[in-house]
């Protein structure tokens, strides 16, 4: 036993802990973008499918002796391989697909280790089962679960922020290496086991009755391990990309969906009965509406409360898929194609969303569909299993009806709008641990011993939001009375309370006839309490609320009734199962239609490629007295504006957005131009011109600052936006200056034209990359920087755009200025809606000091706190944890 969990343990720590580690290298490759981890991950998926393929077919097909011989083959030659730290030579090329590309780039460096490590897990498991038959194979792969959930855990916190990439290269390689003795430890004691001969008294001793062989899977089993398997795979893809698209493609943010993805298959193959469909059934129907409901508020949401929400709901799916996936499992003689079908589906899931969803959809819509599949598909497979034979007890729907009640309070006290005083972490520290204690009581009443848990647990979930309320009110009383805090909502909640504390005396002290009526009496109590709730709070709307409720107390009492008019030994049908899911999908499918309907009235064009959803939106003209505004086309990549453009003639070559002329970028280009035309050198007009260099088009709004004989460059990494900029966007074309864009990453086609002696000598170079969508983490480095330097003309200025919702880039554009001996001047400006101008935070960077003292006389500039952090990062060396603004 020993020698197989070393070796399934350190397997499985080794392939997630190279899944970080590769991506860190080549993430500067591409663009920083989501899509890099999703494609990451499809190629990992892949390499896992080929894995679990070969196991099973070398099971199937040879005999143990040539299965060792084999293997030991493969290990031999996979170490040949090493190391895995990727060549430069890799680096994409402005022309050549980028998931082509990145697929190419892992084949070629992780390929073959990681398909070895691929193999293991089903591999050692049959190995371990034919030498051990008394003994379940299953607990291994939970042991496996547990090697890789600990390698993501320990990369963001313990690896990236001690270890280079090159040093985190050469431990994993040197790690392989023992993962190769320990599997050959393997091999050859299976070469040990057949070899051992069989004695002749224990041939004799065995009976001859013939044993009955295991039923095989039929196709609908079969089926259904391939699609929760995909459902599962895709809803983890999806949650990472919904993650990733705000903030940045960064290990953390991949990390922990995948954690919680790994978590479920730990919890349901380790103690199958842990997976209570009651349970998850309630938390996908709660998580559901909520993940919906922070998808409509967009970007005005919290970063720490869309981490919360988009996590649980990928727990909840997964949970429901991977608790359902174990439920039917097969008999160990059918283990690896089991696995087989398991990756297989993780693979359909992986090509829905990284392939099939860029090029079909024309937004971000695969979060919807694949929570959507997750719960028709869970649904399925537990009707197939007939759920419904275990029906709930009353201490269950007693529960319940508490759970939603007192959670329904608390959130009705933390997210009223007028109580601002709570920060994201309080509210979802909080409301997290609430949540998980009611979520426990829902699992311990599912246990033998539900009664004496239910006890204890109702209590502390009946006095924990009192308690809460009445410590609360204690500290922040003089504001409660100042915000209005309604009087009603005190009173509901101690209603709640009351309810619970009755329910509970009842069911401990009354007979089992008395305790079915207080059932129904509790049940109608705690939807009153719900109703008036539903008023206080916005959390959900009035329509979700009536519908959940409606349908739910429905199907209970078409549940109550069934049973009472059918025998008391035959099961009910499960209605009590069945409504809240199909609610939840009609919840779901209508939201989905809800956020199509609302987008395709303003939206004029609407296009998805490998880097993002691109919309184009007309806005029409505003005549209000107070503030007429003209239409204008508005750029939006994802949820974020990337500029927009006035459509009157009057306005529209007038730079707006983050560009106004009192922003940093314009100080900067005001500065250089008044330079060049105060040089005692200037003789003609062409000495007078600039030279811009910008990174990141959007519509082209810097080009308005153009004039003539100066020359623009702007460096574009997707080529769609090139398009609708001349498309949609005047702004190029209007220009008086010479425009021209570059396709490809910026620091990659600046590399090149250093090598080919092309430098730009740009009097202002703008950075203009980090304002959100995933900020491409390698165009701040110190590396990055000495490219930017060589390109810079002797005074020129470097701008950096560091306005962020969720980051707080000030310590790293600091580092750089440091890094570079250069002078850093911070300028912010104020929002102004009569010009269509917002407020903007820019750092400009310069080399020369007279420049520099220059800057720091416009009044827009903000001195720097002395005590403000400042951070170096580097190639193989950065972290955005401590940036975050949650």
């Amino acid at each position: 036993m020993l020698r197989y969990a070393l070796t399934i343990f350190t397997s499985a720590f080794l392939l997630f802990q190279v899944q970080p580690i590769i991506g860190r290298f080549i993430l500067p490759w591409f663009g920083g973008g989501p899509s890099i981890w999703t494609s990451c991950m499809l190629f990992f998926q892949a390499a896992l499918l080929g894995g679990y393929l070969y196991s099973h077919l070398i099971c199937a097909k040879l005999s143990v002796r040539s299965q060792a011989w084999v293997h030991l083959a493969v290990l031999a030659a996979s170490v040949l391989l090493l190391p895995i730290a990727p060549d430069e030579t890799w680096k994409p090329l402005p022309d050549q697909s980028p998931l082509a590309r990145i697929l190419l780039v892992l084949i070629a460096t992780v390929g073959g280790p990681y398909f070895v490590l691929a193999s293991t897990g089903p591999l050692m498991q049959k190995w371990f089962s034919q030498t051990s038959p008394d003994r379940s194979p299953y607990r291994l792969y939970a042991l496996s679960n547990i090697g890789s959930l600990l390698a993501l855990l320990s990369y963001p916190f313990v690896i990236e922020p001690r270890f280079t990439l090159q040093q985190q290269s050469v431990s994993w390689t040197s790690l392989y290496v023992v993962f190769a003795c320990f599997a050959a430890w393997c091999a050859a004691g299976m070469l040990k086991h057949d070899a051992m001969p069989i004695q002749r008294d224990q041939v004799a001793e065995q009976p001859t009755v013939e044993p009955s062989l295991p039923q095989k899977p039929g196709w609908i089993v079969v089926f259904l391990w391939l699609i929760l398997s995909a459902c599962g795979s895709a809803m983890l893809l999806a949650t990472t990309n919904q993650l990733c698209i705000d903030v940045a493609t960064v290990p953390f943010l991949w990390i922990l969906p995948l954690s919680l993805y790994l978590i479920s298959f730990i919890i349901c193959f380790d103690r199958p009965q842990w997976y209570d469909r009651r349970a998850f059934g309630l938390l996908l129907l709660v998580c559901g509406p909520l993940a919906c409901w922070a998808i409509s508020s967009g970007p005005d949401l919290e970063l720490a409360k869309q981490v919360v929400i988009f996590s649980a709901a990928l727990f909840a799916c997964c949970m429901a898929v991977h608790g359902e996936l174990v439920h039917s499992r097969p008999d160990p003689r059918y283990l690896t194609l089991f696995y087989l079908l398991i990756s297989a589906g993780g693979v359909l899931g992986g090509l829905f969303v990284a392939i099939l969803a860029t090029n079909l959809f024309t937004g971000y819509w695969e979060f919807q569909i694949s929570l959507v599949a997750c719960c028709v598909f869970a649904l399925m497979a537990a009707c197939r299993q007939r759920a419904w034979d275990v029906a709930p007890s009353s201490d269950f729907w007693t529960w319940t009806g508490g759970a939603f009640a007192t959670t329904v309070a608390a959130i009705a006290v933390l997210w009223q709008p007028h109580h601002e005083s709570l920060d994201a972490i309080d509210e979802v520290a909080w409301l997290g641990g609430f949540g998980s204690l009611i979520f426990l009581g829902l699992i311990a009443v599912g246990t033998r011993s539900e009664r004496s848990v239910s006890t204890w647990t109702w209590c502390g979930s009946a006095a924990l939001p009192i308690g809460w309320l009445v410590a609360w009110g204690a500290w922040r009383m003089p504001d409660v009375m100042t915000a209005g805090l309604s009087l009603r909502f005190a009173a509901i909640s101690m209603a709640a309370w009351a309810v619970a504390l009755v329910a509970l005396w009842g069911l401990r002290h009354f007979s089992e006839q008395r305790q079915s009526q207080l059932i129904r009496v509790a049940i109608l109590a705690y939807a009153m309490i719900l109703l008036a709730l539903a008023s206080e709070h916005d959390v959900v709307t009035r329509a979700q609320t009536w519908t959940l409720l409606l349908v739910g107390l429905g199907g209970m009492m078409a549940e109550w009734m069934i049973r009472k008019l059918r025998s008391s030994d035959r099961p009910s049908l499960g209605i009590w199962f069945g409504a809240p899911l199909l609610t939840l999908v009609a919840i779901l499918g209508y939201d989905f239609w809800e956020t199509l309907d609302s987008h395709s009235h303003a939206v004029v064009h609407r296009s998805r490629n490998f880097y993002g959803v691109l919309n184009v939106d007309y806005v029409p003209a505003r005549d209000d007295d107070e503030s007429p505004m003209p239409a204008k086309f508005r750029l939006e990549h994802g949820q974020i504006q990337h500029g927009f453009q006035y459509a009157d003639d009057d306005w529209k070559r007038q730079p707006t957005t983050y560009y106004g002329r009192a922003s940093g970028l314009g100080l900067a280009i005001e500065t250089a131009r008044a330079r060049k035309q105060a040089g005692k050198q200037a003789r003609a007009q062409a000495d007078q011109s600039i030279h811009v260099g910008v990174v990141g088009l959007g519509t082209g709004t810097i080009a308005a600052y153009g004039e003539a004989n100066d020359d623009f460059r702007f460096y574009e990494i997707n080529p769609a936006v090139q398009e609708l900029s001349g498309r949609f966007f005047t702004y190029l074309q209007d220009s008086a200056a010479r425009t021209k864009v570059c396709i490809g990453d910026a620091r990659i086609v600046m590399e090149r034209e250093l090598r080919e002696n092309r430098r730009q000598h740009f009097d202002v170079l703008a950075i203009d990359a980090f304002s959100s969508d995933a900020i491409p983490v390698h165009l701040l480095t110190t590396e990055c920087a000495e490219i930017y330097r060589r390109h810079l003309a002797a005074d020129g200025i470097l701008a950096i755009h560091i306005s962020n919702r969720f980051l707080d880039l000030g310590p790293v554009v600091r580092g750089l200025a440091d890094s570079l001996d250069w002078q850093s001047i911070r300028v912010s400006n104020d929002k102004d809606e009569s010009t269509g101008v917002y407020s903007s935070t820019w750092v400009l960077l310069t080399e020369n000091v007279e420049v520099a003292e220059q800057l720091r006389l416009s009044p827009a500039f903000e001195a720097w706190e002395k005590d403000d952090t400042i951070l170096h990062w580097r190639d193989d060396y950065s972290g955005l944890w401590n940036l975050l603004s949650l």
